[in-house]
């Protein structure tokens, strides 16, 4: 398995205020004048994904911006935020960089929001894609394949939401100060090829920049991704048929963490969808060179398709 490395140097942060006042923090990678894609973390996330050394990225000619959703890394909270909203801040974000149109894709967690970007600023999307990513509670089939402890999780999420701020607290105590100890109790988790993946960066010696990228999640404690996992299990209010642009899906068929039969269903859902789905794939996608660089050749192609 070759697998794309997470590079241990870091580009500069960049902070960003809204107009309400609120910082956004983001990290830019590729070439400036490359085609703008905005790459949303997952849950927990932040915007530092080790793309800095990555040649695919100056190959295809991509400029990528990873911005934090309300209370990771550098973005200030947001009290009552919703996933409709957050397209208000890429919106503002994106004219302060003036960038008209642009991608977005969302990994995991980050997929939700993705799909919100294309429901609201459907003038401004040249594409939205799904990587690995969550689907509505309420999709056919959803518990089905979650392990006992994620089924509990996600119903106290629903029903008693504030009963899982003690884990979320001892997670991001854990997660800020040793983040690699939170990869260890996931990996038993895993399917072969997530675990090949990490034991391919640990051999590297890039395992850095999954490690940054958790650590750096946590900086404000469980802010981020408390409200994040509320929201994922909350309805996300948007109507799918409205969406005009071009949807990607990408999963892996063996994903324990997001299994795909739900993933399946819920596609049927969106318009304009192709899937990908991988055979023996699990979580981490981008992270494999190969699929890494069909999702990334496959959103050039809709720049080249449409002329921007």
């Amino acid at each position: 398995m070759v697998v794309l490395g997470r590079s241990t140097a870091r580009l500069k942060d960049c902070i960003f205020t809204l107009k309400d006042g609120r910082s956004l923090g983001y990290i830019e990678y590729g070439n400036s004048d490359g085609i703008p894609i905005f790459l949303f973390h997952g849950t927990p996330g932040s915007r530092i994904f080790g793309l800095e050394e990555e040649p695919l990225i100056q190959q295809e000619n991509l400029r990528i911006f990873t911005p934090e959703r309300p209370g990771y890394g550098l973005s200030d909270p947001l009290k009552d935020r919703t996933i409709r909203r957050y397209p208000d801040d890429i919106a503002e974000l994106a004219n302060h960089l003036e960038i008209e149109k642009f991608h977005v894709a969302g990994i995991s967690g980050g997929g939700p929001y993705a799909l919100s970007c294309a429901h609201e600023l459907p003038e401004r999307i040249l594409s939205a894609t799904l990587i690995s990513s969550e689907v509505p509670m309420d999709t056919k089939g959803f518990f089905k394949e979650l392990s006992f402890g994620n089924k509990f999780a996600i119903k106290l999420s629903k029903y008693f939401p504030t009963l899982l701020k003690p884990f979320f607290k001892h997670a991001a105590k854990v997660g800020s100060k040793n983040p690699e100890k939170l990869f260890d109790y996931m990996k038993p988790q895993l399917c072969n090829w997530d675990r090949d993946i990490l034991t391919e960066l640990e051999k590297k010696g890039r395992m850095k920049g999954f490690l940054d990228q958790t650590s750096e999640a946590y900086r404000q404690g469980l802010k981020g991704a408390y409200i994040d996992t509320i929201l994922l299990y909350k309805p996300w209010s948007l109507n799918y048929e409205k969406i005009r642009a071009p949807i990607f899906l990408w999963h892996g068929e063996s994903d324990t963490l997001t299994p795909v039969d739900p993933v399946k269903r819920f596609s049927e859902m969106l318009p304009n969808c192709q899937c990908q789905f991988i055979e023996g794939a699990g979580h981490f996608l981008l992270e494999n060179e190969d699929v890494g660089q069909k999702i990334l050749q496959t959103i050039k192609s809709v720049s080249k398709s449409k002329g921007s």
